[in-house]
């Protein structure tokens, strides 16, 4: 495989001169960058990317950090990240925070020391707050998806899910069936989008007249184990004649366990109690088949196109003002609830 050093040789130039031919930089006369575009023809040279990138400070590629690459949920939201970077010549390359803060920021530091031109991260951990800080400071180009910086005076892009406006579409649809106690299953305290869905349960609550107290919240989590766990407890301890007249769930996976626990206990859904969940996502490996779950749906696709649009206009003007989208979530009516 041919070098550069090859096709300075049998071009008859330095290697300076080759790498400015490569890097399209001014300073080399037509006939000299004649010479050496054609010794790079006979010996079929290919620039190596990585040296490349160092010399334009430019690669081509764009980072995205997400909790999960193996969940499901993630799933629409990469298609339309790869369906938009497709358009471009840019590469895109993914990886797992797995939910930990130090390897989060070990993936993202990696990233910004020359391997990217600029990242996606999607989440919203409370915890993550001071690693956006730190990328804001940087100028590195950059998108935050899902976790909603109002309030926090970090300028970066950011695309977020009006949360609260989803939690008061369930509540109000829930009150628009005859329901009047609802009560709700927590989502991941950790996580901002969660306690948005808390904020917004209460505000509708509020809005209908409804004083929220600590006995109608439930610590649901945001997967299957966690939901069932937090509804068979409930039921060990008040008795399915203390049901109210719905559950809204802060993430369908905890709704899908909830599901399993009422049935288990032989309640019927949405007969006796209806439940609504939040993210339409699909439940995980079960051994049961489950009722469709009525659900508040995010626009995943079009906040993953959104995200390549936002990240590419900041990469082509740095001293552009910063960005923030809010997209709303629909309401998704199944066969949790009644009609």
């Amino acid at each position: 495989m041919a070098s550069l050093y090859d096709v300075a040789k049998r071009a008859g130039v330095s290697k300076t001169l080759v790498s400015r031919v490569i890097g399209n930089k001014s300073g080399v006369s037509e006939k000299s960058r004649a010479r050496i575009l054609a010794a790079m023809e006979e010996l079929n040279y290919t620039p190596n990317a990585l040296a490349q990138s160092l010399v334009l400070k430019k690669t081509n590629t764009i980072g995205v950090v997400l909790d999960s690459l193996s969940d499901p949920f993630f799933s629409e939201l990469i298609n339309g990240i790869e369906h938009e970077v497709a358009k471009t010549e840019y590469n895109v390359i993914f990886c797992s925070g797995h939910d930990h803060m130090n390897l989060k920021n070990r993936y993202i530091t990696y990233m910004m020391q020359g391997r990217v031109d600029g990242i996606i991260i999607f989440g919203s951990y409370y915890d993550d707050e001071e690693l956006i800080r730190q990328i804001e400071q940087s100028r590195f180009p950059a998108v935050v998806a899902e976790n909603d910086l109002a309030g926090t005076g970090i300028a970066i892009n950011n695309i977020v899910v009006d949360n609260e406006y989803g939690s008061q579409l369930a509540v109000d649809y829930l009150f628009s069936r005859g329901c009047r106690s609802i009560y709700h299953l927590v989502g991941e305290t950790r996580v901002k989008a969660a306690m948005d869905r808390l904020k917004g349960y209460r505000k509708a609550m509020a809005a209908h007249g409804v004083q929220v107290d600590g006995s109608m919240l439930l610590d649901g989590g945001f997967d299957v184990q966690p939901g069932y766990q937090a509804m068979a407890q409930w039921l060990e301890e008040h008795g399915p004649q203390a049901l109210p007249d719905a559950f809204y769930c802060g993430a369908d996976k905890a709704a899908f366990g909830a599901m399993m626990a009422l049935e288990d206990a032989g309640i019927p859904v949405p007969e006796r109690v209806m439940l609504v969940g939040f993210d339409d996502d699909k439940p995980l490996s079960v051994d049961r088949p489950l009722k469709k779950l009525t659900t508040l749906s995010q626009p995943l696709y079009q906040i993953g196109v959104t995200a390549v649009k936002l990240l590419l206009g900041e990469m082509e003007n740095r001293g552009g003002a910063k960005q923030r989208l809010v997209f709303s979530p629909k309401l998704i009516i199944r066969d949790t609830t009644r009609n």
